[in-house]
């Protein structure tokens, strides 16, 4: 039997559809008319062709599931991030709301400092992770990187990857100029840096925990923390390029904005009136690197924190509302960021480069 010309067929189609749509439980399943073709028939536009209603059956895109862990890491998230709330809104009560408002009040004049050192510690990281990106630096724009560091310390504190997250955004917004694998090269640097520099400055703040306490269980954790970022980030490395140690630039860069941090949570400790030396400096500046794994899921450790440094307040020698204010007064620091970092992204616009980025 002859087969009808291609029009006719068409229309035909066209009709079992109509049809078929009226059906209940059918119109799911057939979405337009597609073509099958099959042996036999005629020739038309050179193809030997042949209509079929299973060919005008459309299939669904499968529905990708999302992974276990991300499923459960977006319901811990959220409820990681009331359960630091609530435990925070404990922590104020027990050391009670007027006397932090009279601590926090005598620290009001050293806050221009704190900030002025946060502003310095973001332009380190920035600075290390621009150097990552070795001789092709260049092709990215300093203000671009200024921009990409702002909107990704806004991630980082909020996200639960942390500081992995906000170099990933980085990477995302800087690929534009070097190209992803690039751009993901320097963020891997950059975070293996971050870690090494960390695990060193750990070693000091835990040897300034065992001048205070002894061998307590926060000189053990502390010890602990530091070997288990320098292994990390060595190991981190040491898998991405063959060798242990990052590039000098990027490590000594990120252990500047470290050592920064402890001078920033000195002067916080000064602020709150702890007799503050080195080694309180170095003990605040361990609580808040610990504080930052411990609470990983929650946003801004916010519970996590206040409650390390509340805990350690004996080391300190003072009270749990003056350690506590230390921590209440970084998250004041760490939220005036994130929201300048959330409102980058409306009010700095950048175009896109017109050249495409060279392949690597």
């Amino acid at each position: 039997m002859p087969c009808p010309p291609a029009d006719a067929s068409t229309s035909r189609a066209r009709l079992v559809l109509a049809a078929l749509a009226k059906k209940p439980g059918t119109a799911h399943l057939y979405g337009h008319p597609l073509l099958a073709r099959r042996r036999g028939g005629r020739m038309v536009g050179g193809e030997r062709q042949q209509w079929s209603l299973g060919a005008l059956a459309v299939s669904l895109p499968p529905v990708v599931r999302k992974p276990l862990g991300a499923r459960v890491l977006a319901v811990l998230h959220p409820v990681c991030a009331v359960l630091g709330v609530a435990l925070l809104a404990v922590l104020v009560q027990r050391a009670g709301a007027e006397e932090l408002g009279r601590v926090l009040a005598r620290a009001a004049p050293w806050l221009p400092l704190v900030l002025l050192l946060e502003v310095a510690r973001q332009g380190l990281d920035a600075v290390a992770t621009w150097v990552a990106y070795g001789h092709r630096a260049r092709e990215v724009p300093w203000h671009c990187m200024l921009r990409a560091q702002l909107i990704s310390t806004a991630v980082s504190s909020v996200a639960p990857g942390g500081r992995a997250s906000g170099e990933a955004t980085k990477a995302a917004l800087l690929s534009p100029y070097t190209g992803g694998a690039t751009a993901l090269a320097a963020a891997a640097t950059s975070q293996a840096a971050s870690l090494v520099s960390a695990g060193l400055v750990c070693l000091p703040c835990a040897f300034a925990a065992y001048l205070r306490t002894g061998a307590s269980w926060l000189t053990l954790v502390l010890g602990v923390h530091a070997l288990v970022l320098l292994l990390v980030g060595l190991g981190m490395h040491a898998g991405m390029h063959g060798r242990a140690l990052p590039p000098t630039r990027p490590l000594v860069a990120t252990l500047l904005g470290r050592t920064l941090q402890v001078a920033q949570y000195g002067t916080l400790a000064v602020a709150v009136g702890i007799d503050t030396t080195a080694v309180e400096a170095l003990l605040a500046q361990g609580l808040h690197l610990v504080s930052m794994v411990v609470g990983a899921l929650v946003p801004g450790q916010f519970g996590v924190r206040d409650g390390a440094f509340a805990l350690s307040a004996p080391a300190f020698g003072t009270t749990p509302a003056r350690a506590l204010s230390i921590a209440l007064l970084a998250h004041g620091t760490q939220g005036l960021f994130v929201l300048l970092g959330s409102l980058t992204p409306l009010v700095w616009k950048v175009h896109p480069p017109s050249w495409a980025p060279h392949a690597r």
